[in-house]
């Protein structure tokens, strides 16, 4: 066997699995499925460890060999020997051996300039459209931009409320973020087609949900009752006499932020899961003109999410499985997953070059622990200062100050 023969021989054996890993699609042990690399689209493209198969249904391309995946992938004429022999040469790592047939360097800058004009095509592609996420979307930015700030917003519902649950005067900045909806209704107790009722309507706060480049996205609901102390939130019941969240958020929240006072290029922030908290520190602040306050909404989207190999069993919790046996509780670890990007977490831009994260005392003490020291590594930056800020045990920041 001559030594091309030999080389051929080789690359023929390299996996669909081995040709994927080369050309730098993450795979797992279930079918891969997303954009075409060649036509775009959103899950047309699919690759199958079990099978050793890769197709794509609108290219009408597929097979069961790595080479032919790299040939498909880098736009090589696999009909050509030279063409072949470079697929070859890029699944062994290789070049072919002295002597055979080598793409020109012609060719070559051809081949890379079509791969570079088609993936700028492919990014240019808009965003399949999703109408249950719009829809929802739509909503939280038209209870935001429907909401008011008044004329008068820190003697306004939302300007007390807050008062009320920090023990500070809120900077008028304040309210201009966190507005006033004076009949908003709540929603909940579905009838016998699914569809649920108006069961309440008062005054709520209204925040908006902000991505990274300022667009609002949805938003959050707190409904407010200054009589019902010490919340200063209504107690509202379904049908069954079970109490019901007063705190809602509407449209998309994760890699959002609901901003509380201040300008996004500060180089300080202080974030924290709830408005409540972070607001009560920017009031012991003094409201600070250097910072930025946000809240993520729920502590997910402020720590992201976990890798799996990180989690734990909690010292502790034990929960009935569906036998009703007590089995350990599983914690979410401390490490963040890879590769966790802008849409999986709230977004601290680089220009931040010290974060004050907020955390909150009375939730869970060791998933909590967890969720934070997950939040410190996503969050951190080479010549960037992390820390967390740790209310008195069984409490939160907002009770601290009006307790």
């Amino acid at each position: 066997m001559s030594d091309l023969d030999a080389f051929i021989d080789e690359a023929r054996n390299v996996s669909v699995t081995d040709a994927a890993g080369i050309l730098g699609f993450k795979l797992t042990r279930a079918s891969y499925a997303g954009p075409c690399p060649v036509c775009g689209g959103t899950d047309r493209f699919s690759i199958s460890p079990a099978k050793q198969a890769w197709n794509c249904r609108q290219c009408s391309r597929g097979g069961r060999d790595g080479i032919g995946l790299i040939g498909f992938v880098n736009d090589h004429d696999m009909r050509s020997r030279s063409g072949f022999l470079a697929a070859c040469a890029e699944a062994l790592g290789r070049d072919p051996p002295e002597g055979a047939e080598r793409e020109s360097e012609d060719h070559r800058e051809r081949r890379l300039a079509r791969i570079s004009g088609r993936r700028e095509a492919i990014s240019a592609q808009p965003a399949p459209s999703n109408p249950f996420h719009d829809n929802a979307v739509q909503k939280g930015r038209n209870f935001f931009f429907r909401a008011e700030i008044g004329d008068d917003p820190v003697g306004s519902i939302v300007g007390r409320y807050l008062a009320g649950r920090t023990g500070f005067t809120m900077h008028v900045a304040v309210l201009a973020n966190l507005r006033l909806a004076p009949r908003h209704g709540y929603w909940a107790n579905p009838d016998e087609r699914g569809h649920k009722r108006e069961i309440y309507a008062g005054p709520a706060m209204i925040a908006p949900f902000v991505d990274p480049e300022g667009h609002v996205t949805g938003c959050h609901e707190t409904w407010i009752d200054l009589d019902n102390p010490p919340k200063l939130r209504p107690r509202l019941l379904d049908d069954a006499g079970t109490i019901l969240p007063t705190k809602k958020m509407q449209g998309a929240k994760r890699g959002s932020l609901l901003p509380i006072f201040g300008r996004l290029d500060a180089r300080r922030w202080v974030g924290g899961e709830g408005i409540e908290n972070v607001a009560a520190i920017a009031g012991a602040e003094g409201f600070r003109a250097d910072t930025f306050y946000f809240a993520a909404g729920d502590i997910g989207n402020l720590c992201g999410p976990a890798d799996r190999d990180s989690a734990f069993t909690h010292p502790t919790l034990k929960s009935p499985d569906k036998h009703g046996r007590l089995r350990a509780v599983r914690v979410q670890g401390p490490e963040p997953k890879p590769g966790v990007g802008k849409g999986d977490a709230v977004h601290v831009p680089d220009h931040v070059d010290q974060l004050v994260l907020i955390a909150d005392g009375d939730s869970e003490p060791v998933f909590t622990a967890s969720a934070m020291a997950r939040a410190e590594k996503l969050h951190s930056r080479e010549g960037r200062a992390v820390e967390t800020w740790w209310p008195p045990e069984g409490g939160d920041f907002a009770d601290l100050m009006t307790g």
